[in-house]
């Protein structure tokens, strides 16, 4: 119930203060207060208040008054990021930047939602890049309704999204078919000899993980995890820890099936003493290797992952079939493998 309360000013003048306190049955109590210059004016707010409060979720919506979408990426990053990678943590922050971060969460709308989108086109993103700024507002405002019950209207999102996708805002990313040339990589083969012999002592021998990747279909961070005592050389496999997996980060050994250049690439690897591992160096320094030697040869959208592409392609130019190829390459599904097969005509072998 409401309370009004009269009070002096210092200049003689009077106030009127509302107190309305609401006690729940094994929940906290809840206040609030707000002051009036007229009495009117504060019998009026109060009634509207008590409406507020009494309708469903009122409350609720009142304990989260004044919380702001930037504030639940702060909450989701502290307790539900932990273990995100750097591209992914990147994206949310991201969010941050953006005018939408600073709408209350109880009061965020699908027109606001949409206006986000739209913002993000006309600055000359992708679709699939707006795609993903949405994807993890809808994450932050499931986690908010699901973790910490704040009374986030689902609805407006679900709405927002319909739309945008059925104008063409957001799309998923279309597939990736890119494949280097022999002469790309036959020009990169000459830029990391040259490196190496520049400075042997200091440089990842870029040559032979590039090779190794396209013989093994290997993604670049599972190479460096790879290590001596996870290698059968007689049963030609070698396990992967901590495989790529759309659901499980951590845990997912598999082992995998080498192929006989993939394995002479690893037996000319130096053993070092006290290293477990096949390729000892960070996976970040690959990346930023391989960028280089693109820039410095000229080679256009050329990526790393695009040598999976280019090993699992050849496994099946190879005449391996499917279920043999998922063997090598550890794909989770046939659908997924898929995608990454694009044969060249000339390879095929008539039967």
């Amino acid at each position: 119930m409401a309370t009004i309360r009269k009070r002096r000013k210092k200049d003689g003048s009077f106030s009127y203060m509302v107190q309305i306190r609401i006690a729940r049955r094994g929940q906290p109590d809840h206040a609030e207060t707000k002051t009036f210059p007229r009495k009117a004016m504060a019998e009026e707010w109060a009634k509207r208040r008590e409406l507020e409060l009494a309708s469903p979720g009122g409350v609720l919506t009142a304990k989260w008054k004044g919380v702001t979408l930037n504030d639940a990426i702060e909450r989701y990053l502290h307790e539900f990021a932990e273990g995100a990678g750097r591209s992914k943590r990147a994206t949310i922050e991201q969010l941050q930047r953006f005018p939408i971060a600073r709408v209350k969460i109880t009061e965020l709308s699908s027109e606001q939602i949409i206006d986000h989108a739209q913002m993000r086109r006309r600055s000359g993103v992708m679709a699939s890049t707006t795609s993903q700024d949405i994807t993890w507002i809808g994450i932050i405002l499931k986690t908010a309704v699901a973790a910490w019950r704040m009374p986030v209207d689902l609805n407006e999102f679900e709405s927002a999204k319909l739309l945008l996708r059925s104008k063409g805002l957001i799309s998923r990313p279309g597939s990736r078919d890119r494949r280097p040339t022999v002469e790309e990589i036959e020009k990169l083969r000459a830029y990391f000899v040259r490196s190496q012999k520049i400075r042997p002592s200091a440089i990842i021998p870029m040559e032979d993980i590039m090779d190794f990747a396209i013989a093994s279909a290997r993604r670049q961070a599972e190479i460096t995890r790879l290590t001596w005592d996870d290698l059968d050389t007689e049963a030609m496999t070698c396990w992967v820890r901590d495989a790529k997996h759309p659901r499980q980060k951590w845990g997912n050994h598999k082992r995998f099936k080498l192929t006989h250049e993939a394995m002479a690439i690893i037996q000319r690897q130096p053993r070092i003493q006290g290293e477990p591992r096949i390729f000892p160096y960070g996976p970040k320094s690959i990346g930023t290797r391989w960028r280089a030697a693109t820039i410095a040869k000229r080679i256009d959208d050329l990526r790393f992952h695009d040598l999976r592409h280019e090993g699992t392609s050849r496994l099946f130019e190879a005449g391996y079939e499917i279920v043999e190829v998922q063997q090598f390459t550890l794909h989770e599904s046939w659908d997924v493998l898929k995608r990454y097969t694009h044969l060249r005509p000339e390879k095929l072998k008539l039967r």
